[in-house]
Order: C-alpha cells, then structure tokens, then sequence
C-alpha cells in the first residue's frame, strides 16, 4: 500500500511538471559562474528541481548509513553483553 501511495505521488508530479513545462516554452538567458547559456524555463525548473532531489537523497542516504552504522554496533554489543 505504502508503494501505491508513493508511486501515484510520482505520476502526480510528473504530471504537474509536463502541465508548467507546457505552458513555459520562453527562452531565458541564466549565468553562472564559469559560462553563460539560453534554455527554456521549463529545462531550467527540471535541472533545478533534480538537483534538489539528488541534494536531498544524498542527505537522506547519509543519515540513513549513520544510523545503520549505529545500529550493527549496538547490535553487536548487545550479542557480546548476552553472552556474558
């Protein structure tokens, strides 16, 4: 059920970003630090937005691996602690 729920998240977004790319076809010029190059502000939204969630992956996967780190050295203490 929690995959359901999840998935029809994902088509939900992706049908909101087709929707505002659709009505966003203008060119826009966007500098940054080393060049300068012209898209259109439905690319521009895309790029930004996966960069946010690989960002945020990243964060996530780094706390998850933290606490998982914890967890198989709790565990294997509690093991060493029963055996006592």
């Amino acid at each position: 059920m929690k995959g359901l729920v999840f998935f029809l998240c994902i088509i939900v977004l992706l049908v909101l970003a087709v929707a505002v790319g659709s009505q966003n076809d203008a060119v826009i010029s966007v500098n940054y630090l080393i060049a300068k190059t012209e898209m259109t502000i439905a690319s521009l939204i895309a790029i930004a937005v996966g960069l946010g969630v690989v960002v945020g992956v990243l964060a996530v996967l780094s706390s998850w691996l933290t606490l998982r780190v914890r967890v198989i050295r709790l565990q294997a203490k509690l093991n060493r602690l029963q055996k006592e």
